[in-house]
């Protein structure tokens, strides 16, 4: 997930790049090059070809490592991959023939937890969910947005096809994504980058002309008097009658909207329905250039200066139109599946900091939650689904090196409870016929905070593949 982030986004870029050469350059971001001797003995281990060392990181600056070797050798080495190392991560490689020496990354173990992956589990607050289908659950898993980087590297490299790497939830998102992006820069007639940060500018620039719209569109049609009822219209008639407005009259008769504005000014000039006055200033202090050109003619130039450049004004306004319509239907659409997307890069970035967890929002039978596995000492498997009536958690432990389950199980419902109880037997069968032997099984009646407090107290510490 740290490999050479190519985001989603870049998924045609990506397609793209499924040659040969561009094979063999990524193909070497996965790798290290030595930049000290080797001993003959990891060099015999590695030169069947099926055989890899490990190595710890001892120390990393910049591109410089040093790694710890067994029987406490040290060895320098220039990191040309984009995955950042860490002191105490350990390194899985094999070593490659010619010169100068290199290894190729095979996979990366890094020890440690600070609760953050294990916070999102027992205290929700997701972007999305992903649900959840038994008979198809790995291929759910696969498909969750978390390998998504994973999987454009092998794209590249010729292993997956484009139509396997789209069913991926962050392509599915990103391709939504890249559509409405694709219609708003039309509509703002403004490029953006391809990138989450290149859409997130799109939208706050939307945001910002839509407010603004939305200030010249109240107050234009204030100044046309349309925000008045019909009795306060006719009263503002007679008005214009008595003090011999016939131009004005005639102006608001036939919509003639430079004649009207230009009218009004003068009218607010002499004193006369001042309450106006404010409307046009503010008109002439918009952000919108345009608007600003505009209103600015009204108040300083003549009515034929004003009616030459009214066209242009009424096209801000109809392209106002269309901005405000495309957020008043798709803007919080638009926002959602971005801010889905930025949930799955968040989670991306805990999962390869933080590194002994795969964690994924899941939504299984109306339970939103989450679902958490680890490979430490033994493996386990926690999970947490909140459904309206109560909560359902879970927590899976199995040696590595015996068939038995541990199967520990929380809800704050005795009804809950009790059904789930009454599946035991049918539990025990599902994992005889898979010759595993439920070891203990337990279920409790608990409150989220006791139960919070019970899952961190198994949670323990491990190693994870990340690469």
């Amino acid at each position: 997930m740290e490999i050479r982030r190519i985001e989603g986004i870049f998924l045609q870029q990506a397609i793209e790049q499924s040659k040969p050469s561009q094979a063999q350059k990524t193909g070497e971001e996965f790798r290290i090059k030595v930049l000290s001797s080797v001993p003959d003995v990891f060099l015999e281990l590695s030169s069947g070809g099926g055989s890899t060392i490990r190595a710890e990181v001892s120390s990393s600056k910049g591109n410089l490592l040093t790694l710890l070797l067994r029987d406490g050798f040290e060895l320098k080495a220039e990191n040309r991959s984009s995955i950042r190392f860490f002191p105490g991560d350990i390194l899985e490689f094999k070593i490659e023939e010619g010169l100068p020496l290199t290894f190729k990354i095979m996979g990366l173990y890094r020890k440690g937890y600070d609760g953050n992956i294990l916070n999102l589990l027992l205290e929700g607050g997701e972007k999305f969910y992903v649900p959840i289908n038994p008979e198809k659950f790995i291929e759910d898993l696969d498909n969750s947005g978390i390998f998504y980087e994973r999987k454009l590297v092998e794209l590249i490299l010729g292993k997956l096809k484009p139509d396997e790497v789209i069913k991926d939830k962050k392509a599915q998102l990103i391709q939504s994504l890249l559509v409405y992006a694709e219609e708003l820069s039309s509509l703002l007639g403004m490029g953006y980058e391809r990138n989450i940060e290149g859409i997130r500018k799109l939208l706050e620039v939307l945001r910002l002309k839509t407010e603004e719209f939305n200030m010249v569109s109240s107050s234009f049609k204030t100044l046309l008097f349309e925000n008045l009822d019909h009795e306060e219209y006719m009263k503002l008639v007679r008005f214009f009658e008595s003090v011999g407005e016939e131009n004005l009259l005639k102006a608001m008769e036939k919509k003639d909207i430079p004649t009207l504005l230009k009218a009004l000014w003068n009218l607010t000039e002499r004193g006369v329905l001042v309450e106006y006055r404010g409307v046009f200033e503010r008109l002439k202090d918009s952000k919108e250039p345009m608007v600003r050109d505009f209103f600015k003619l009204v108040l300083e130039a003549s009515e034929k200066d004003v009616r030459s450049v009214y066209r242009s004004f009424q096209e801000y306004m109809e392209k106002g139109s269309s901005l405000l319509e495309f957020y008043n239907s798709k803007g919080e659409h638009v926002q959602n599946l971005l801010s889905r997307l930025e949930f799955i890069e968040h989670l991306q970035w805990l999962l390869a900091k933080q590194g002994d967890a795969y964690y994924i929002p899941i939504y299984y039978q109306g339970g939103k939650g989450g679902l958490m596995f680890k490979s430490g000492k033994e493996y386990s498997v926690l999970f947490k689904l909140d459904y309206t009536e109560g909560f359902v958690a879970g927590l899976l432990k199995m040696p590595k090196s015996k068939e038995l389950l541990d199967v520990l199980l929380f809800t704050d419902t005795e009804s809950i409870a009790e059904k789930i109880r009454s599946g035991k037997e049918l539990l025990q069968r599902m994992l005889l016929e898979e010759k595993i032997k439920l070891r203990s099984f337990s279920v409790s009646v608990s409150t989220k905070e006791s139960v919070a407090e019970t899952i961190r107290s198994n949670y323990g510490e491990g190693f994870l593949l990340l690469v």
